[in-house]
C-alpha cells in the first residue's frame, strides 16, 4: 500500500503514527512528495497536486510494481492519489480516499456551515480565531505554532487533537509549501470532470464534522467514480482514525474483500 500525504508541509510522520495498525496486513510505503521532508523542492509552477501525482509513478516505477495495489491518500494527499488515478488509471488497483478534497470544487456553502456549527462549542472559539490569523510573514516555526492552534477545529471533539503526538507536537512546517500549494495564483484542475477516468476500486471515507474536505466534496467524487463506495463517519472530523475505530477495519475489508 503506497501513501499519500498532503504536499503543503505537514509531511508524512503523522500518517507514519496513524497507519500502525494496518502494518499487520499490509506493507506501507510512505511517499515524501517533492518539498517535503529530504525530497527537493521544485519550480513553484510544479508544486500542484496535478504534478505531485508524477511522484506516484516514479515511485512504482522504482519499486518495479506493475500495477500498485493499493493507493491512500489522506486530505491533499488524498487529491494527489485521485489525480493519479485519473491520469494513470490502468497503473492502481485500488484506491482509498480519506477526507479527501477534491480540486476545483466550490464547497464553500459546506464549509462555511460547517464552521457556523463549529462556533457554538466554546472550544473551538480560540482555534477558529487562530485559523483566520495572517501567516504571510511567519517563520516555518511560528507557522506551525499557529497550525496547532488552529487544528482543535479539525476534530468533531477538539480534545482529540492531542491524541496524536505528532500533529500536536509540530515544531516547523515549510510555509513556502502552503503558499505554493494553496495560493491564489496556483493552477487549479477540475477534478470533478475528470472523475469517470478512474477504473481503480474505489472506497472514500468522509466524515460529517470535517470542515475541509466535507461530505458534500466525497459524494460528488462518488458520483463520479463508477461502482466507488462511499462511507461518510457521523460525530467525526478531519482525522477520522483519532476518533473512529472503525476506520481501519473498513479500510482492510476493502482491501481485502
Amino acid at each position: 500500500m503506497i501513501v499519500t500525504p498532503p504536499a503543503w508541509g505537514l509531511g508524512v510522520s503523522y500518517l507514519q503514527e496513524a497507519l500502525t495498525p494496518l502494518e499487520q496486513s499490509f506493507t506501507l510505503v510512505f511517499l515524501e512528495p517533492r518539498a517535503n521532508g529530504k525530497s527537493s523542492r521544485p519550480a513553484a509552477s510544479e508544486m500542484t497536486c496535478w504534478h505531485i501525482a508524477d511522484d506516484v509513478e516514479s515511485l512504482r516505477q522504482e519499486l518495479g510494481l506493475d500495477n500498485i495495489p493499493c493507493l491512500l491518500g489522506h486530505s491533499g494527499g488524498g487529491t494527489i492519489a485521485l489525480y493519479y488515478a485519473i491520469r494513470y488509471a490502468t497503473k492502481v488497483n485500488r484506491l482509498i480516499l480519506l477526507n479527501h478534497r477534491l480540486d476545483g470544487f466550490d464547497d464553500s456553502k459546506s464549509m462555511k456551515e460547517a464552521i457556523v456549527e463549529k462556533a457554538k462549542n466554546p472550544k473551538m472559539r480560540a482555534p477558529l480565531k487562530a485559523w483566520t490569523t495572517s501567516h504571510e510573514n511567519l517563520t516555518d516555526e511560528g507557522f506551525a505554532q499557529v497550525i496547532r492552534s488552529f487544528l482543535p477545529i479539525y476534530f468533531y471533539n477538539p480534545d482529540a487533537f492531542c491524541r496524536s503526538k505528532e500533529l500536536s507536537g509540530l515544531q516547523s512546517v515549510p510555509l513556502w509549501n502552503y503558499q505554493t500549494v494553496n495560493g491564489a495564483d496556483r493552477e487549479v484542475h477540475q477534478q470533478e470532470a475528470e472523475l469517470g477516468k478512474v477504473t481503480a476500486k474505489t472506497l472514500i471515507i468522509s466524515c460529517r464534522a470535517d470542515p475541509v474536505c466535507t461530505p458534500a466534496q466525497a459524494m460528488a467524487t462518488q458520483r463520479g467514480i463508477r461502482g466507488s463506495k462511499l462511507v461518510i463517519y457521523d460525530e467525526c472530523g478531519h482525522f477520522p482514525w483519532l476518533e473512529k475505530e472503525e476506520t481501519f477495519r473498513d479500510i482492510i475489508d476493502f482491501c481485502t474483500s
